[in-house]
């Protein structure tokens, strides 16, 4: 559980030019195979976004596409996470669904852009029929997920717990990691000493190396071994 009220800020919307956008979009694994009607939104209404690691913020009604970085997504009483939203991923989608929105809280992982469409436009683009095929993949996905992390919160210890975000980060991001202990703590749910009692052994082990706002992977291998694999 993390205490999102002490950290939380908008998120401001940042210029984007065209040309920008259509990086994105050939950037991105999934919009790039999305429908062109999806492309094209995004070159004209696409808004890019970002947050510092450690910055929480709320979400939006919109459908976002993660180009860097890692979000910790939660539940609307800030006590689990529902999800981590890597780079290539996107998230949003129960949005254009339904008038009910419920807005989760995000806390970067690691600095984090993406780019995001307004949920409204998306459904009247594409229409319900388009967006319940795709969100019902999208919430299988992250059904699963939800699942795994309950198993794994239930049945293992804090340190292979630990050595798994790690690993999972350095999948997204690469070796050098732009965050901290207390913010992976607070990912976890767990107090910031016995992640830092983790990740210090994981340093002793050499499967990592720790430096100032940093966590940097050395032995990828090595990692995997002792992460839990969830």
């Amino acid at each position: 559980m993390f205490d999102a009220a002490s950290s939380t800020r908008e998120i401001l919307a940042e210029p984007v030019r065209i040309d920008d956008r259509s990086q994105a979009i050939l950037d991105h694994p999934v919009l790039r195979l999305m429908p062109e009607e999806v492309q094209n939104l995004i070159r004209t209404c696409g808004q890019s976004r970002s947050l510092s690691v450690g910055d929480c913020a709320t979400g939006r009604a919109a459908v976002g596409f993660v180009l860097d970085g890692a979000l910790a997504a939660f539940d609307r009483k800030n006590i689990a996470c529902v999800g981590l939203h890597g780079r290539g991923s996107m998230f949003g989608w129960e949005a254009s669904l339904s008038s009910a929105f419920f807005p989760v809280r995000f806390l970067p992982l690691l600095d984090t852009r993406w780019i995001e469409v307004p949920a409204d436009e998306l459904s009247e683009l594409m229409g319900q029929n388009w967006l319940e095929h795709v969100f019902a993949r999208h919430a299988l996905d992250r059904l699963a997920r939800v699942q795994a992390e309950a198993a794994c919160n239930a049945v293992h210890q804090i340190p292979h717990r630990a050595a798994n975000w790690i690993f999972r980060l350095y999948q997204v991001a690469g070796p050098e990691l732009r965050t901290t202990q207390a913010i992976l703590a607070q990912a976890m749910g767990v107090q910031r000493t016995s992640v830092n009692a983790a990740v210090k052994a994981l340093e002793r082990d050499g499967a990592i190396r720790l430096s100032r706002g940093r966590l940097i992977v050395t032995d990828p291998a090595r990692l995997e071994r002792f992460a839990c694999g969830c």
